[in-house]
């Protein structure tokens, strides 16, 4: 075959297929060889669809990509595919956008050096032109009036822009982990792209990113219940606290294509995934690696650390079982709005140094409901009595519902001693007292929402029910002096 036939075959090869595509002109934007693995024709199939269902004008669900370092990502999805595109259509308009505007810059560079290169000029003659007044490296277009536009989170977005694909990768720095401002910027940042499409129907939005936090822009989308094109790879393949093999994998079926366990046995061999867990820790791997936002077993609180017993073993087996005076611990907040943060209430006694968890849970609710609510949850839980005493944290919102509920009721409401130190010092405070197997769950269905909450910390969503079980730890165990060198380490409530 002669030179000029073999181009129009690689061309037509291109043209037709982005893995080929990709395959082709990784050298063009790549120093190092291509070293292919299975995921990548997979995900440039998955993505060739959606060029498809766009073109054949049908509406389709956004696309999130969760997968970790190292697997080519950024090249696949943000640098080669925009390039594919214009491919197909020099006129379509991209928006793209990462954590930093540096590297936001950097993945639309290697979109255009792609383009520019000698290679795709002798594949596609002429096929797009820039236009000259508008080729800067945040934003060049095509005589086509197709547009290449970038961002970075924190900016002023793609105001004056629109866009047919939207590609957000990476809205939160992974080494710089999910602080509070961050995840907030992040979220502000996305919902100002969605507002950036030329078809609301049509335009899909691809986010690809590191798992970092519950409540990061991957954890939203997943909790809006809207449909999704959701592909979750981890590093490997791990079973979770119910024995069930690679469960956060999407589509599920592709647990098959993984080998002994491994997502890329090549690039991320057992050998480099042990080397990661070291450099990462146990939350920097779960995210980055396993696409969890807390490590399966737990972070600084453990799954396994939890015991729990049913009501009639804990009747027949604990000392003083029978006599024992349930305390309430609760954690306020005035809001109906689940976006913010809940009002918690948990219920315990301490018997023979252990503490027995009866009751824990969250409520959305304003004050007048709170105030209600809170009675009848201490009474069915025997928490209501003479000798209980609800104990509340003691700020603003706290304040005011010690003072209403003692106008209101008779309730033995008291402020709770104002914690010392941070979150985060509190429960590593309280994780001895729980590794000791100090705190029992009686059965119930709230039994996982309590393990769950402390276990991802402080990765959680939401941490009230935590806060209540660290205030309630925080009283049981306080040091008790009992003369010159001796002390108590754990003091019974009575």
């Amino acid at each position: 075959m002669s030179h000029t036939l073999h181009d129009a075959a690689v061309a037509e090869q291109c043209r037709r297929s982005f893995y080929r595509f990709f395959q082709e002109f990784w050298e063009t934007i790549e120093a190092v060889d291509l070293q292919l693995n299975w995921h990548m024709e997979y995900l440039c199939g998955q993505l060739q669809e959606v060029y498809e269902l766009w073109a054949a004008k049908q509406a389709q669900p956004n696309m999130l990509v969760n997968v970790p370092p190292g697997t080519s990502k950024s090249t696949t999805i943000t640098q080669l595919f925009p390039a594919w595109l214009w491919l197909q259509q020099p006129s379509i308009r991209v928006i793209s956008s990462s954590h930093a505007a540096p590297l936001a810059i950097s993945h639309s560079v290697k979109t255009r050096l792609c383009l520019r290169s000698p290679k795709f000029q002798r594949l596609f003659p002429g096929h797009i032109e820039f236009q000259d007044d508008q080729d800067g490296k945040t934003d060049y277009r095509t005589t086509a009036l197709g547009q290449r536009y970038s961002t970075s989170t924190g900016t002023g977005g793609a105001i004056g822009n629109h866009a047919d694909f939207i590609l957000i990768d990476d809205p939160l720095d992974p080494q710089a982990g999910a602080t509070e401002a961050g995840l907030k910027a992040a979220e502000a940042h996305l919902k100002t792209l969605t507002t950036r499409k030329t078809d609301k129907a049509r335009t899909v939005t691809i986010l690809v990113m590191q798992r970092l936090h519950e409540q990061d822009p991957a954890g939203l989308w997943l909790a809006s219940g809207r449909p999704l094109r959701h592909i979750c790879l981890p590093g490997e393949l791990t079973r979770d606290a119910a024995g069930k093999l690679g469960q956060q994998v999407r589509p599920a079926w592709l647990r098959e294509e993984y080998e002994e366990g491994l997502l890329d046995p090549v690039r991320l061999p057992r050998s480099v995934l042990v080397d990661l867990a070291t450099a990462l820790g146990s939350y920097g791997y779960a995210g980055q690696v396993q696409q969890l936002p807390a490590p399966d077993e737990g972070g600084i609180l453990k799954k396994a650390w939890f015991r729990s017993m049913s009501w009639g073993t804990f009747m027949e087996t604990v000392t003083g079982a029978d006599k024992a005076v349930w305390h309430g611990d609760a954690d306020t907040a005035y809001t109906d709005n689940q976006q913010n943060d809940p009002s918690a209430l948990l219920v315990s006694c301490y018997l023979g140094q252990t503490l027995y968890v009866r009751y824990a849970g969250e409520m959305w609710l304003e004050l007048p409901q709170l105030k209600k609510r809170l009675p009848q949850l201490l009474a069915e839980h025997r928490a209501a009595t003479g000798q209980s005493k609800l104990y509340v944290e003691p700020k603003a919102s706290g304040k005011s519902v010690v003072q209403e509920l003692r106008s209101l009721t008779q309730l033995n409401v008291v402020e709770a001693p104002t914690p010392d130190g941070d979150k985060r010092s509190r429960v590593n405070t309280s994780a001895p007292f729980i590794e000791a197997g100090r705190v029992v769950l009686l059965e119930g269905a709230w039994n996982e929402a309590l393990v769950s909450q402390a276990a991802s910390f402080p990765a959680a969503a939401h941490d009230d029910i935590l806060d209540c079980l660290t205030q309630a730890i925080r009283r049981h165990s306080a040091p008790v002096h009992h003369g010159p060198g001796v002390y108590q380490t754990f003091k019974p409530l009575t």
